[in-house]
């Protein structure tokens, strides 16, 4: 998979084109809406907030498009470093787009993270489209309070209706997206799907086998870095080490008899290769910072931080 490639042709593409933020408060299906459009399993997925920790790219290309989706951590109230961290890249997407579009959940009655991401979308001066998930799951009673509420912040947006995991209702979006971006020139080749790294998929690959497997704070007080990574013939040899906050976690991550790391390590292997399309071999190493989540010179070593 070719990644971080411009565009090196001598007369680059030109299209509807431009970076469309994906904003919202935390499990509004965000990420789950990135892969649907991507039509990939880019963007680590649960149904446990704070899934997405840092901004993540990814490249939608047709015949006559190039949509630089940017997906952006939960909107939520900072307490502490990481907290921090993730807001900072929140203001970083919102930066760069030339369109945001504002996930909203009507199943949950919005409350203030829908009022601080209304905000923020409001405060950034570019052009929103309130897209209302969920409204398979959603009364119309819930869907009209949840679009009431943002336009109390936003009252000229426009808003569409979608089911995030349904391609053809995404496509929906998608034709509208591309309505509403400029002209321009493609700023990646069309074989790339981010610009993100492979291992740095990888990653949060494990940390969503990690969401999925482990219960309450665990798997949100472990960080998940790639310490080796290597191509050899038709497989991948990957080493990573899992940093955990407590050492009574240690022994849960582990799980008896070794059964539950064993587990995260097979599933781990087996996204992966789904992604990456070749065999993957996967060492994981457990280590442990107590308070890491707090420390800053931690969270810019391992590139959560700036």
């Amino acid at each position: 998979m070719s990644t971080q490639v411009p565009v090196s042709s001598e007369v680059p593409e030109k299209g509807k084109t431009g970076f469309v933020a994906l904003l919202g408060r935390p499990n509004t299906g965000k990420s789950t809406l990135l892969n649907t459009l991507l039509g990939c399993h880019l963007a680590a997925v649960s149904n446990k907030p704070q899934t997405t920790r840092k901004r993540m790219l990814g490249i939608y290309n047709d015949a006559d498009s190039q949509i630089l989706f940017l997906d952006a951590p939960g909107v939520h109230c900072a307490k502490i470093a990481i907290d921090e961290a993730m807001a900072q890249s929140v203001d970083r997407v919102l930066e760069d787009a030339d369109l945001v579009i504002c996930l909203l959940d009507p199943t949950r009655e919005p409350g203030e993270e829908d009022h601080m991401a209304a905000e923020l979308a409001g405060l950034c001066g570019k052009p929103t489209l309130l897209v209302l998930n969920k409204t398979d799951l959603a009364t119309p009673v819930q869907q009209e309070a949840s679009l009431a509420f943002y336009r109390e912040i936003l009252p000229g947006a426009e808003s569409i209706s979608l089911i995030a995991t349904d391609s053809g209702s995404a496509g929906h979006l998608l034709q509208r997206i591309k309505e509403l971006l400029p002209e321009g020139l493609f700023l990646f080749d069309r074989e790339n799907l981010t610009d993100a790294y492979e291992r740095d998929v990888a990653a949060e690959l494990i940390r969503e086998v990690l969401l999925e497997e482990l219960q309450q704070e665990i798997p949100h007080s472990i960080a998940v870095v790639i310490n080796f990574w290597k191509v050899a013939g038709d497989r991948i040899r990957i080493d990573a080490t899992l940093t955990l906050e407590r050492e009574a976690h240690k022994g849960i991550v582990i799980g008896q008899e070794g059964r539950m790391i064993k587990k995260i390590k097979r599933r781990s292997m087996q996204k992966i290769s789904e992604f990456c399309g070749q065999k993957v071999e996967l060492d994981l190493f457990l280590k442990i910072l107590p308070n890491w989540r707090k420390q800053k010179n931690f969270l810019k070593e391992i590139n959560l931080m700036e």
